[in-house]
């Protein structure tokens, strides 16, 4: 297997922590950057600042530092197998890890380094994007404000989303570079104290870059051509009308690589809906974990990877209604579904219900 030094960046653009948020989206706009890692005054490195982070604030003042913003990240080092990096990246929810060695930045390993080195993984390689694609895809429409696929993007954490004209085919593709370049406009404004959005509301057409499209029978190679010709982060697998029936991100590729060296844990990735109580998040990790043990008594249907993405919508007077997607990723094959109710833990019950209903009906037919 190939290692962390192999394939990560060496020569990295870097902010200090006493640099400005202006000076970051600059910096990453330009260089067609999703992170930036964060030195203190000693050149030690101590964090990472991503699109994420920035566009979970409404209003950033252009004094704000990015010591006040950036995220503490897990390291790795340069010895360490790509497939170790994938898993921390997937466990962690970060797409991109610092490396270190005797305690300074030596280079830093993204998402999109590791998705490239899958030609050195045949197995991996030569999947078809039907068997590891995520069913239900979320798209933007061509006339939507980029405020609303930003907030589509967030909530899926993702950095470039599918596009349908209002015949619902494919038409293109939107990236967070894209909409950075646009929202965030007039550099020499930011000097006044905030950010400059602009005001007339562009759309997606305004912005959106041809489709990134795959067949169901092309492989995950053909899927990471096409990602390396663009800055997506993900190719959206339509059918022969150009109708999306599925994407494949490189968190999907990421589970393919790090599928069967998780030992005996099932990594549970959860996005979209953001819970203030810590215990919201342990109940659901328990409802999870259960059904993952029941269905790892049927042979070869143990569960690796376990993506769920919770949404809300919120209804009349204060109730809030959840809709949960999830991708269940086994020895042998990946599970689909989705679940509604005015309870999130009801919803996430229903969807591992699902999932362990789908998996006997597997077993009994095969």
């Amino acid at each position: 297997m190939v290692s962390v030094g192999e394939i990560m960046t060496k020569k990295v653009i870097t902010l200090t922590t006493e640099d400005f948020i202006s000076s970051a989206i600059a910096k990453m706009s330009d260089n067609k950057m999703h992170h930036i890692p964060i030195l203190d005054g000693r050149g030690d490195y101590v964090g990472m600042l991503d699109y994420n982070l920035l566009y979970k604030r409404e209003s950033i003042p252009v004094t704000t530092k990015v010591k006040t913003v950036m995220e503490r990240t897990p390291s790795v080092g340069p010895e360490v197998d790509v497939s170790e990096a994938a898993r921390i990246m997937l466990d962690s929810g970060i797409k991109a890890l610092p490396v270190i060695e005797k305690n300074k930045l030596k280079g830093i390993v993204t998402s999109t380094d590791i998705v490239h080195s899958i030609r050195s993984i045949p197995s991996v390689a030569v999947l078809p994007a039907s068997e590891i694609m995520s069913g239900d895809p979320i798209t933007v429409s061509e006339d939507d404000d980029l405020l609303e696929a930003l907030r589509k993007m967030r909530d899926i954490d993702e950095t470039s989303i599918p596009v349908v004209n209002r015949e619902g085919k494919v038409s293109g593709i939107v990236n967070i570079n894209d909409i950075s370049k646009e929202l965030w406009r007039g550099r020499g404004r930011m000097r006044q104290g905030e950010y400059y959005r602009n005001v007339t509301k562009p759309s997606v057409k305004d912005v959106m870059a041809p489709p990134l499209v795959v067949k169901p029978t092309e492989t995950l190679s053909s899927c990471m051509e096409a990602m390396t010709k663009s800055d997506a982060r993900i190719c959206t697998v339509v059918n022969e009308d150009m109708v999306p029936e599925g994407v494949v991100s490189q968190s999907d590729i990421l589970g393919e690589i790090v599928k069967g060296t998780t030992g005996n844990r099932v990594l549970v990735n959860l996005s979209g809906a953001r819970f203030d109580d810590p215990e919201v998040y342990d109940r659901i990790y328990s409802i999870v974990e259960k059904t993952a043990k029941s269905v790892s008594k049927f042979k070869r249907m143990k569960p690796m990877l376990i993506n769920i993405h919770i949404e809300e919508y919120s209804q009349t007077g204060k109730e809030t209604k959840y809709s949960v997607r999830g991708k269940m990723v086994t020895e042998s094959k990946t599970f689909f579904s989705r679940s509604w109710d005015w309870n999130v833990f009801r919803a996430v019950k229903e969807l591992m219900d699902q999932f362990e209903k789908m998996v006997q009906k597997s077993k009994k037919y095969k």
